[in-house]
């Protein structure tokens, strides 16, 4: 009974559960690869013990860490847009256990489906890697199917269902029936900053957090050796200025109440974007800098090489889709207040005017962000001769094809849960 419902559930809400799906699937397809590949080197179980190479257990242990926050992600996003279905069946008597357990058979039953093939274009995959292995790279190591990789990948599954389990049954605990019919149930951005410099001068803030954003940028031509270093201090600049120097302009351009008034709504819906997703967006820079770092620094070993462009690319692809999804959360409660714009004078054309603007200049800046870091690293790198132009066009596309994916998927979402109240 339980598994016919859960089954009819994901056919009526097919597109979400089908996000879901894909990002189990491309979190399977890549655990089995990655774990093939440093297998398949004669010393690559020594990787995973820092025996014999200190990054390379450090970058694998993080994006298994990253695999598991992109699905947790997912996850939270599947369960809020069932609260409804949820609290009905509260209502009827279920327990949270109950509930925990059902949206976990629903995540079991796409595992079922996600696993095996994700496993089989992996398999289907291999053959070229081992061509860009051999061309590309010049080497005549080969990816080859390793039990080891079988083991590891259910076992971070194995996890993965667990940690499922666990924050479903808190959802189901921490949320009634009336929370759950509630549409604003969104994790909603603090109302105070991380830091507090309340004696200090806006200017000068403002001016301190610019430079520690982009200094350290401009001494990657410099000193390559310290891009990491350099780029991590940058990151904390980064977080530390869209909260207390982007933001403020925000707010101040509200304030100054622009001549177009649709600037003032989506500006203000912005803010509050950057606000909630701003630990989401320093995730994904931290992570594709810090593998296009470790691609740089291992040029030229075929292992390491190949670990770091498919965790480069799956990471970008992951976390952006972490991204689509918390947003899209975001998006999908936010667009009830629509109605309310309508009612007080807002046209249909002006309230989709102030989508595209929202979601374009969102994404617009995750995108300079990202090109910010990636474009300085590759630039210094390919005037240090470590580096070839055609190899930076291609990971320069890899990082930017993703977040111009999501922002059209977001706005197309956006778009059509745009359902008016129209007056007779």
């Amino acid at each position: 009974m339980i598994i016919r419902d859960a089954l009819r559930s994901l056919k009526d809400d097919f597109l979400r559960s089908f996000f879901y799906f894909l990002t189990l699937l491309v979190t399977v397809m890549f655990i089995y690869l990655f774990f093939n590949i440093m297998m398949s080197d004669p010393v690559g179980a020594k990787l995973l013990d820092g025996s014999n190479d200190l990054l390379a257990t450090a970058v694998t242990v993080a994006v298994v860490v990253i695999c598991l926050v992109a699905i947790l992600f997912a996850n939270d996003f599947f369960a809020k847009r069932k609260a409804k279905e949820l609290a009905v069946r509260l209502i009827c008597g279920a327990t949270a256990f109950q509930l925990a357990s059902y949206l976990l058979i629903q995540t079991i039953l796409l595992l079922v489906i996600a696993i095996p093939l994700g496993i089989l274009i992996a398999n289907l995959i291999i053959p070229l890697l081992n061509t860009i292995l051999s061309a590309y790279l010049q080497s005549e190591f080969l990816i080859t199917l390793h039990p080891f990789a079988n083991t590891m990948a259910a076992v971070i599954m194995g996890l993965v269902i667990f940690w499922i389990l666990m924050l479903n049954l808190s959802f189901a605990l921490r949320n009634g029936a009336a929370m759950m019919f509630s549409e604003n149930i969104m994790t909603k951005a603090g109302d105070h900053p991380i830091f507090y410099f309340s004696q200090i001068p806006i200017w000068i803030k403002a001016t301190l957090f610019t430079l520690l954003f982009f200094v350290p940028i401009i001494f990657f031509y410099f000193n390559s050796e310290m891009i990491f270093l350099l780029t991590a201090a940058s990151l904390v600049g980064f977080s530390v200025w869209l909260e207390e120097v982007l933001i403020p302009w925000i707010t101040r351009r509200i304030r100054n109440k622009p001549e177009n008034h649709l600037d003032v709504v989506w500006l203000g819906f912005l803010r509050t974007d950057i606000m909630i997703m701003k630990q989401n967006i320093t995730l994904l820079i931290v992570a594709v800098t810090l593998l296009a770092w470790a691609l740089i620094t291992k040029h030229g070993k075929p292992v390491e090489m190949m670990l770091y462009i498919l965790s480069y690319v799956v990471m970008g692809i992951l976390l952006t889709m972490a991204i689509l999804f918390k947003y899209s959360t975001e998006l999908t409660v936010r667009s009830r207040f629509f109605n309310t714009l309508y009612q007080i004078g807002y046209l249909e054309p002006d309230l989709k005017k102030i989508m595209r603007r929202q979601i374009f200049v969102f994404y617009g800046i995750i995108l300079a962000a990202m090109l910010l870091y990636l474009v300085n690293i590759f630039i210094s790198q390919m005037l240090a001769g470590n580096l070839e132009l055609h190899f930076l066009l291609i990971l320069l596309a890899f990082a930017v094809v993703p977040p111009i994916a999501a922002c059209f998927i977001n706005l197309v979402t956006y778009t059509s849960s745009l359902k008016l109240k129209k007056e007779r």
